[in-house]
Formats: structure tokens, sequence, C-alpha cells
């Protein structure tokens, strides 16, 4: 009597043979990202300053610009960075732009019962060629928008200007 033992045969159907492509090619990636060399930061000369710019914390409750003052440190509310001391405080109108239905053009409107704060801050910085970094990571950029706090308050809005204090 002989011993019949069926010879290994795979059969892969469809959707098999395509989840092991999957797996094979994931797994050729992940070997490849490990063992390929690290390339090294790129990065122009970099310079140590101090910057000046204004951030413009949107739609206030008239009179409650005073709890900023002068001295003040300010953070970043995202990422916890230490971005400067503010150097003044000035409270303007706030507006906004709304459409003029008559011209059918976006025209400049004062909202009432509403102020916006302009809050120039100081800050030891990093100047290069990509961008002036403060507080170690926090990237200054004129138009970006900003989320900030103080002691006791938070506030919104864009960076309105930027300038490179000199001595």
């Amino acid at each position: 009597m002989e011993q019949n033992t069926p010879k290994f045969r795979l059969k892969l159907n469809l959707f098999d043979g395509i989840v092991l492509i999957l797996a094979l090619g994931a797994a050729a990636f992940l070997l490849w990202r490990t063992m390929k060399p690290a390339v090294p930061a790129q990065a122009g000369p970099a310079a140590t300053s101090t910057v000046r710019y204004t951030v413009r914390f949107q739609r206030w409750i008239p009179g409650t610009s005073g709890i900023i003052q002068p001295g003040d440190q300010i953070a970043d509310n995202i990422k916890n960075y230490e971005i400067g001391q503010v150097v003044s405080v000035q409270a303007v109108p706030s507006r906004m732009q709304v459409t003029d239905q008559e011209s059918r053009r976006w025209v400049w409107a004062e909202m009432e019962g509403m102020e916006d704060v302009l809050v120039t801050i100081e800050a030891p910085c990093v100047v290069s060629d990509a961008a002036i970094t403060v507080g170690g990571g926090y990237e200054v950029r004129a138009g970006s928008l900003g989320y900030f706090r103080g002691e006791g308050y938070m506030g919104s809005g864009p960076i309105v200007a930027v300038e490179e204090v000199q001595g």
C-alpha cells in the first residue's frame, strides 16, 4: 500500500493576488525608507536679530483692550511658543468687508459695538532665507492668521506689519 500524500498547490484568486502584491509593495517601501541615507537640511545662513510686528485682534468688546498692557508676555495658543513682549496697544474701530448691493462691489464698513486692538509685539528672532522665526519655532509672516494668549486674555487675528529692529 502506498501512502497518497497530495502535493502542495497554491491556488490564489484575484483578490488574494492583489492583497499579496500590496503587502509586498508596502514592505518594500518601508525597507527602502529605513535604508535610505538621511539628507541633511539645506538652510541658508541664519542671523539673530530683533523683530517688531503688529497683530490685529479682531472684534473685541469696546473697553476690553485695557487688559492688554505693555510688558505682557504673549504666547502662541496652538503650539505654546513664547513669541514676544507687548510694546504698545491701540484700540481702533472694527472694520469688515461687506457687499455693496447697489454698486456690486466689496467695501469696508465699521462694525457697531466692536473694536479691533492693534498689539505691537517685540521679540528676539532668527532671520533666515525662508522665514523670520521667534520663540524657537513660530514663523512671523505678514498676513498670516495667529491665535495668541496673554495673562488673562486670548485673541486671534492677522499679523498686519513686520519690521526688523536695527540696533
